[in-house]
């Protein structure tokens, strides 16, 4: 990325301050911009599609509930790659330090009163900048993380397709050995009901033996050669599902040791949550851990993602809008694509029932909101088995 084409925004409250902010970083980073207006401070967000977005309100919690509200009402915020640099005053360090902790925002700059450290800001900015080099130039690695981890979805397709075709096969081969069986009795039984009753007088049979010859030869040069062309028609299927596996051994070999070697390098994780902030905390928080994470709200969104993908873990919230985690949780348990997945379940509701039935349910373990980051990752990489 060339920083000098960087596209920087600054939103706060206060038009004067706004205006300093962006003058001490016009020199170095000429796409800056700045709004103060609350009503159209998401349409220049979704406009500028910030590299960098500089919160300059004079209350963090004015940050918190602003960036809060945009992650729920932009769309453009979902897809966007950007760093957030947070402006606070000296009784608020403590508090902004705090949050870049939580991984909430990126970086905090101690801007009121600006005394000590006036290149603070531009040097804050160039390391956001320098951290989204560094993220980009690893998205191709998560990428291809991705598609390894969906070559072992397909595999297990493909064998549950091979032994489907082992069935059909087969129940091709049994049909046209029973419809050979079947055609036998029937040409068997009319030739003797001719000579026994001459089809009720419909026929007058003089030669019986030359009737029983005649139906014999219709059985064996007619009938039984074309059932049996039938019965052989359907072994090349067989043949064919019987060699497939070994035709794409080596194929497959290629793709399992590639999905190793994704799990082992940036390991899958599934944030299932119906709170965007808390999809973003832990997607932030996990990514910056050197996990791939993929965030969905719904249970429904949950399975869709599973049917092709399978991650190394999950992490479950207790409450979500079309089911429960622990519902979700018994579910998935009992599937073979995801019985071996480990699940944590994250929730704020620390009632011993709750902990008991997540547990039957099949989570591995339980992570009370609001979570300790330390504690979150720690039993992140113990369930993974790092």
């Amino acid at each position: 990325m060339n920083h000098k084409e960087a596209r920087i925004l600054v939103v706060g409250d206060n038009a004067v301050d706004a205006e300093q902010v962006c003058s001490m970083l016009r020199d170095r980073y000429p796409h800056v911009e700045a709004t103060t207006d609350a009503m159209k401070s998401d349409a220049v967000f979704d406009r500028v599609k910030p590299q960098v977005l500089v919160l300059a309100f004079k209350s963090v919690e004015a940050c918190e509930r602003f960036y809060l509200g945009l992650y729920r009402r932009s769309e453009v915020i979902q897809s966007l790659l950007h760093r957030t640099l947070l402006l606070c005053d000296k009784e608020n360090v403590r508090r902004a330090f705090d949050l870049c902790l939580q991984e909430v925002f990126d970086d905090y700059v101690l801007f009121w009163p600006l005394v000590h450290d006036a290149k603070r800001l531009a040097m804050s900015v160039h390391l956001a900048l320098g951290a989204l080099d560094q993220e980009l130039a690893l998205a191709p690695l998560s990428e291809l993380a991705t598609l390894a981890r969906r070559a072992e979805t397909l595999e297990e397709q493909l064998a549950q397709q091979v032994r489907l075709g082992r069935v059909h096969a087969q129940n091709a081969q049994n049909t046209a050995r029973q419809a050979q069986a079947s055609v036998s009795r029937a040409m068997g039984g009319l030739s003797e009901r001719i000579l026994a009753t001459g089809l009720d007088d419909a026929l007058t049979v003089r030669d019986a033996t030359r009737v029983e010859q005649a139906f014999g030869k219709l059985q064996r040069e007619a009938l039984i050669p074309t059932l049996e062309e039938v019965v052989q028609a359907a072994q090349p299927m067989r043949d064919w599902v019987d060699t497939i596996t070994a035709e794409l051994a080596q194929p497959l070999q290629a793709a399992r040791d590639l999905m190793q070697h994704a799990k082992v390098s940036r390991p899958l994780l599934l944030v299932v949550d119906d709170d965007e902030f808390m999809r973003r905390l832990l997607t932030q928080l996990l990514t910056a851990a050197r996990y791939d994470v993929h965030a969905v709200g719904t249970a429904n969104d949950a399975q869709q993602f599973l049917m092709f993908n399978r991650p190394g873990l999950i992490l479950m919230d207790l409450k979500l809008p079309d089911s429960d985690g622990i519902a979700l949780t018994r579910e998935l348990k009992g599937t073979a694509l995801a019985q071996d997945i480990p699940v944590i379940m994250l929730t704020g509701q620390t009632e011993k029932q709750v902990i008991v039935d997540s547990r039957k349910a099949g989570a591995v373990d339980f992570v009370a909101k609001p979570f300790n980051r330390d504690l979150l990752l720690k039993k992140v990489a113990q369930h993974l088995g790092h």
